[in-house]
């Protein structure tokens, strides 16, 4: 590289643009963290839709769930009013409304199993 002298004009110039090339750089990161922390924000938010529509979920499943056993078990009351087979009664294990919403927590987050 050529060295120039304390008076050389190319001195002042060469400074001048490496200082321009210090504050484009400056800018440049500048605007990357500002574009980053909007990013952030946005996932924070869409983070936070997330588990409200999980928390509005569930709890839609057990009320949906609890209305469906219901109908469910009337319906079953019902064939055991016709006693089709010589007085056999249909019986069967149902779980209680509110397990459903633990049911549909556990289908949202599976669990991984180790290897």
């Amino acid at each position: 590289m050529i060295e120039c002298t304390p008076d050389c004009k190319y001195k002042k110039l060469l400074e001048e643009c490496e200082g321009k090339r210090q504050q484009e750089k400056t800018s440049e990161l500048h605007k990357c963290k500002e574009q980053n922390k909007v990013k952030e924000r946005r996932l924070k938010d869409l983070n936070k839709k997330v588990l409200l529509l999980t928390v509005i979920t569930t709890v839609a499943a057990t009320v949906i769930g609890e209305e469906v056993l219901e109908f469910i078990g009337e319906w079953l009351g019902l064939l055991e009013d016709f006693n089709i087979g010589g007085g056999n009664t249909v019986t069967g294990v149902f779980p209680a409304p509110g397990t459903l919403g633990v049911f549909a927590l556990a289908a949202l987050f599976p669990v991984r199993r180790r290897k």
